[in-house]
């Protein structure tokens, strides 16, 4: 079950991150040659509108560098009919002198120009830059007002920590002025002046756009110095209309992405934590009391017999670690080892420092034990405990460092095959016992304790997990709209409440495959009550009065079951206090040896060695043990477009 949950988690977890990264990459391809650390504190603009229609435009950009830099570039666009005239006057100012050696390099396109200003110089360095562009046929004109729908700043790689631009020229005093830098975060300050307009923005992320969407009265000037771009018709209603449906389209998409989203999206996630608690309540195993106590075992049962009847674990499948439960692999190894020993079935003995198991030939060895003791004994008949389960031996070390000097696939595959080869070995044993096992339990008319799910208990176990799939998937699709479409850094908020939903659904799904595998049934609860009772008693066996030892009988059935509980070191370390010997001499020998869980820790090579075996075969060339803010705009169809960063 942990490789299931693992791919799970690997599964959310690459779901997250192409959430996150993929919306990145479509905000913008940062444009740097060289990468150059600094920062935009402050972005000044002036737009000077002239009587004939042209305007001046003037911008100064701080940059504090925290690295060595060449130089900085800025770029302006030309869509929307506008034109650049002349070359733009460039100039620089560095820790607040005036630089006279810079050069500029002038690139000019159909969509813009880009300059290029060499002017380097090292960290620590805050760096003014002033360019001052002319621009003709900026407005566009028609018969009752003239219009400015322009984006000064569109595509700077980095943020601003605060813009002031000022736009003056025609008569101030009539017309308005709108700014807009997105459907999302604080809209821009705009304040009438005598001489124009005045806007403020705190904060402009990396690639966001401020976009100026203006009218003034038509005048005599314009029209008798464009009569070439004079359209005949008006244009203040449909400007003012359109401002109104910006306003509009703010509020919905804000309150759908602030309001309505969030709220259906945690309306999924409750019904979905709803829908697994009614599941996890109503298949609750039962509490019993803790300090009940059974001194004999409610029924004579071989150790992985009472594993999967009584706990639903399999051999095969908890040794591969694709299940859990409250018996530990090792502990199930070892208790059938000493239950074969207690049954004659093997012989334990100690020669030097030598631990010998010896199999017996016998009568009443059931089918899963035969291929137990295969497994165990490889062929032999005898073995010391430093060779048991050797036909699953791997030396994972010496293969990795094989694995990393091999200079051709074919070398490494041939490594990988010898993990894959134990790993089917393991495999196609274990399954072997486990099947054996079934076999077992249908033959001793063993009732089954454990039931499948109720048809209510499936559907609100499917509505759970749709619940809240669907509220991951929302929180995506939000992510990767509000990236693409608007390019808001509010998706990085979703992100945020998807990293817990995933949570969330990965603990309800684990605790649901873990109940639906021990999901108790009520005609059955006695049994398990037995059994768990008995196990108490084994725990507290250490703090048993002398007279409480007496009423215990059968102590070898007591120590196998100890040691499939965990407890085999407690049980055994009584029996030496208090000189309880048992019936069976080989086994009486193993509990009074020096070090007789020495031995049985070696079970655990087992478990080493499939680890090993699945390592070796999934071996690899590799094998080794913001901002929140609201970018977008283009509200009103405006053109142009500005940007810039350093080299």
């Amino acid at each position: 079950m942990k490789k299931i949950l693992k791919g799970l988690v690997k599964y959310l977890a690459l779901t997250v991150l192409l959430a996150c990264f993929l919306p990145l990459s479509l905000q913008h391809v940062q444009a740097d040659e060289d990468e150059v650390e600094y920062s935009l504190p402050s972005y000044v603009g002036h737009l000077s509108i002239h009587d004939d229609g042209n305007a001046t435009f003037t911008q100064e950009v701080t940059y504090d560098f925290d690295s060595d830099y060449k130089g900085q570039y800025v770029t302006l666009g030309k869509i929307g009919g506008y034109s650049i005239m002349d070359d733009p006057k460039v100039s620089a100012t560095v820790n607040g002198k005036e630089k006279t050696d810079i050069t500029v390099e002038k690139t000019d396109s159909y969509e813009g120009v880009k300059l290029k200003v060499y002017n380097s110089g090292s960290d620590g360095d805050r760096v003014v830059l002033k360019v001052t562009w002319q621009i003709q046929h900026l407005l566009n004109l028609y018969s009752d007002i003239a219009v400015l729908n322009w984006f000064p700043i569109s595509d700077w790689d980095k943020g601003f920590g605060h813009v002031d631009f000022t736009v003056d020229g025609l008569d101030a005093s009539q017309g308005e002025l709108y700014a807009h830098t997105g459907y999302f975060g604080k809209d821009p300050q705009v304040k009438r002046t005598s001489s124009g307009y005045q806007v403020h923005v705190d904060n402009l992320p990396a690639s966001g756009k401020l976009e100026l969407h203006a009218y003034w009265p038509m005048t005599s000037t314009l029209r008798e110095n464009n009569p070439a771009y004079l359209l005949n018709k008006t244009n203040e209603a449909d400007f003012l209309k359109k401002e109104r449906d910006i306003k509009e389209s703010k509020e919905k998409f804000r309150h759908l992405f602030y309001v309505t989203l969030p709220l259906v999206i945690l309306s999924f996630v409750l019904i979905g934590i709803f829908c697994y608690l009614i599941v996890l309540y109503s298949t609750r195993t039962p509490s019993f009391p803790r300090d009940a106590r059974l001194y004999e075992a409610p029924q004579d049962l071989a150790p992985l017999v009472l594993a999967k009847n009584v706990y639903n674990q399999s051999f095969d499948k908890t040794g591969l670690k694709e299940e859990t439960g409250p018996l530990k692999f090792k502990y199930m190894v070892q208790a059938t080892i000493l239950d074969l020993i207690d049954r004659g079935h093997l012989t334990y003995r100690q020669e030097g420092d030598s631990n010998i198991l010896t199999r017996i030939e016998k009568e009443g060895l059931s089918s899963f034990e035969g291929s137990f003791l295969d497994m165990l004994f490889d062929g032999r008949m005898e073995i010391r405990d430093t060779e048991m389960f050797s036909r699953y031996y791997l030396d994972k070390d010496g293969l990795e460092k094989q694995f990393k000097s091999a200079r051709t696939s074919y070398e490494r595959e041939a490594i990988r095959s010898q993990g894959k080869r134990v790993k089917y070995q393991f495999t196609n044993d274990g399954y072997q016992v486990a099947k054996g096992v079934e076999k077992e339990e249908f033959a001793l008319g063993l009732p089954k304790i454990y039931r499948d799910f109720s048809p209510k208990e499936k559907t609100f176990n499917l509505l759970g997990v749709a619940a809240l799939v669907l509220s991951m998937v929302l929180c995506i699709l939000s992510t990767l709209f509000l990236f693409a479409a608007f390019g808001s850094g509010l998706g990085f908020y979703y992100i945020l409440g998807l990293l817990p939903i995933a949570g969330v659904t990965i603990l309800f799904w684990y605790l649901v495959k873990r109940r639906r595998q021990r999901c108790l049934d009520a005609t059955q609860i006695s049994t398990y009550y037995q059994w768990h009772s008995f196990k108490n008693m084994i725990k507290s066996i250490p703090s048993f009065k002398e007279s409480e030892l007496e009423s215990v009988i059968l102590w070898n059935r007591i120590l196998v079951y100890a040691t499939l509980y965990g407890q085999a070191k407690k049980v055994s370390d009584v029996l030496k206090r208090y000189n309880i010997h048992l019936s069976n001499p080989s086994l009486d020998e193993f509990t009074y040896s020096a070090a007789p869980f020495i031995m049985m820790n070696n079970v655990n090579y087992l478990e080493s060695y499939v680890s090993a075996s699945d390592s070796v075969s999934s071996f690899s060339i590799n094998s080794n043990s913001g901002s929140g803010g609201f970018g977008g705009g283009g509200f009103s169809g405006g053109g142009g477009g500005g940007g810039g960063g350093a080299f």
